[in-house]
């Protein structure tokens, strides 16, 4: 039950993360120490589903719980408090380097060159990929989604899910969609709709959002599904060295974010950035005595596998 809360929390902090603009819906799920083992069960779900779903499951309803609050109820908050939520993200993604550190060196192997140049491959791909951002012209806001207009968007946010470092938002800004991706996410579950024009009212608004909705999950999930197994297949061959570029995602992404703020520190941005630094310390101990308990069942289960054995 604890790990399935911690998960769910986890899907929450990415679903709202990954709204944000600025921020890598990836980067949060390696600062979470949820990124391989989401990426292998999605890359694995039939081998071993039942696992997997066990898995996912709670990832995901935070994860949709994290996009509708964002869509919905914080997005008074981000506008309000943006500056005071993107330190706290910052925060939150610096503290998990020492356990990416870790990643590099498992099993006691030394830093080397290869470690070094990735990290630096990682920080440039990221600051290139925000220099072509800022150098290409925004386009017009469009306020409601189109079908040509959702498949963009859902590829989008899967890149900006699955590769670390890229802020799917910030495409979807530049694209001129985020304001009509926003709208029909939140317009699935329109309250005010419900409220104002009773069920006949939500069904309208519905029918209006649910394709296009589809077409975007539908989108999101095919692109995913084809970059995962790439990801997994770097993990599972070059552990230290994909780290080690994760690293530099991890750097370049918090670079990006400073510039957004810089202008725009108040008295409690300090604050809210070594809150995150905490709550990762925190988010560390608490997985790390997760998964001792875990082994430990695993090995009393095992145990008592052997004596009940004739």
């Amino acid at each position: 039950m604890k790990s399935f809360l911690y998960r769910a929390i986890c899907g929450v902090v990415m679903g709202i993360g990954g709204v944000l603009p600025g921020v890598s819906g990836g980067i949060l799920a390696i600062s979470l120490g949820v990124y391989e083992k989401m990426m292998l069960a999605i890359g694995n779900f039939f081998r071993n589903f039942k696992e997997n779903v066990k898995f996912l499951l709670p990832l995901v309803i935070g994860g949709g719980i994290g996009i509708l609050l964002t869509s919905n109820v914080l997005s008074l908050l981000i506008e309000r408090y943006e500056v005071q939520l993107l330190s706290l993200f910052a925060g939150l993604v610096l503290g998990s380097l020492p356990e990416l550190f870790g990643e590099v060196r498992v099993g006691g192997q030394k830093i080397q060159w290869k470690h070094v140049v990735a990290a630096v491959l990682g920080l440039g791909f990221v600051l290139l990929f925000a220099l072509g951002e800022s150098s290409a012209g925004q386009s017009v806001e469009t306020a409601k989604l189109t079908i040509p207009g959702a498949l963009i968007s859902g590829m989008v946010l899967s890149v900006g899910t699955v590769i670390p470092g890229i802020s799917s938002s910030f495409i979807l800004v530049y694209l001129g969609l985020y304001p009509a991706v926003i709208a029909a996410i939140a317009g699935v579950f329109d309250i005010a709709a419900l409220t104002t024009s009773g069920i006949g009212g939500l069904i309208g608004k519905f029918g209006e959002t649910l394709l296009p909705f589809l077409a975007m999950a539908a989108a999101f999930a095919l692109v995913s599904l084809l970059i995962i197994k790439l990801v997994n297949r770097m993990l599972a061959r070059h552990h230290a060295t994909s780290y080690a570029a994760v690293i530099g995602f991890v750097v370049g992404s918090v670079a990006l974010v400073v510039p957004q703020i810089s202008g725009r520190l108040t008295w409690a941005c300090p604050i809210f950035f070594v809150a995150g630094l905490v709550l990762s310390w925190l988010e560390f101990r608490y997985k790390k005595k997760l998964t001792g308990n875990e082994a430990t069942a695993a090995a009393q289960s095992a145990q008592d596998g052997e004596i009940e054995a004739p």
